[in-house]
């Protein structure tokens, strides 16, 4: 596991908190507001790839533990229970024009809520990578299609607070970061090699929550009430489909690495998933 890769994906999946400033030229901003839901439905076909992988791995790590399936639960259930606790923000914004006004207050409750669900992110990410760097690349890809639609109505919801449109940016960024606290926590986990299983169990379960509580109801409601059943399905499916190419694929070619000849300092190590090639300065893994 490439611990840089893990923290470049992650700044990638920050730079999705600027996104707001796309709004800031008119034109563009009215063209792309329709347009931004069908983000949601093609995350969630990535999802689906990632949370099948996952699980996979799970079982090859060695099958539903109790621990693997505490584990699982509690990426399930961590972030419901930290927004219920949270007063007067128990939803996710997927919206860029709000019907309700929001306050200071609310401001504020949104950016604590939406720290922790970016630690959570941090933590799901790195067990992503641990399995694969197609299924961490396709994780990657995956938070940041969701996070640019949630980002996008947050910076909005600051603005209609009384931020300026340059401060709701910077808080925005400033917040996103702490995905970077959830990579580095997961990371020192992953060192000691107990916590691997249960932790990808955890990501999973995260995943699975992100799926069924959050962008599921959001695609159905937006389909349903702009009557564009067809587009959302087919955005699903395109980023289905593209994540599982890319994860069948892409195994395929680096097994034919095996019968290449490799540099000094490097060896081999399969995993259920796909055969990686890395770096080690001390022996070859079986």
């Amino acid at each position: 596991m490439n611990i840089s890769l893990i923290l470049i994906s992650a700044i990638f999946i920050m730079l999705a908190s600027l996104s707001g400033a796309i709004f800031a030229w008119k034109t563009i901003g009215d063209w792309l507001a329709p347009r931004l839901r069908y983000l949601i439905a093609l995350a969630a076909g990535v999802f689906v790839v990632i949370i099948f992988g996952l699980l996979t791995e799970v079982f090859h790590e060695g099958g539903m533990t109790y621990t693997t399936v505490f584990a699982f639960f509690l990426g399930a259930v961590l972030l419901e229970g930290v927004i219920r606790l949270l007063p007067e923000n128990t939803h996710h914004h997927h919206e860029v024009d709000c019907d309700h006004p929001h306050g200071i207050l609310d401001a504020r409750r949104m950016m604590m809520v939406d720290a922790v669900h970016n630690i959570h992110d941090g933590l799901t990410l790195v067990p992503a990578f641990l399995v694969s760097p197609v299924v961490g690349y396709g994780t990657a890809a995956g938070i940041f299609l969701h996070e640019i639609v949630q980002e996008i109505s947050e910076f909005f919801i600051l603005k209609e607070a009384g931020y300026t449109a340059r401060k709701a940016l910077l808080w925005n960024f400033a917040v996103s970061s702490t995905i970077l606290v959830g990579v580095l926590l997961a990371a020192t986990l992953v060192a000691t090699e107990r916590f691997s299983g249960p932790l990808i169990a955890f990501s999973a379960g995260g995943f699975l929550y992100v799926l069924f509580r959050d962008l599921g109801p959001s695609i159905i409601f937006h389909a349903r009430k702009e009557k564009k059943y067809l587009q959302y399905g087919i955005s699903f499916c395109i980023g289905f489909l593209l994540m599982l190419s890319v994860s069948l694929l892409v195994p395929h070619e680096l097994e034919l690495e095996e019968e290449l000849p490799l540099p000094e300092g490097f060896g081999l190590a399969r995993t259920p998933s796909l055969l990686l090639c890395y770096g080690t300065h001390s022996e070859t893994v079986q």
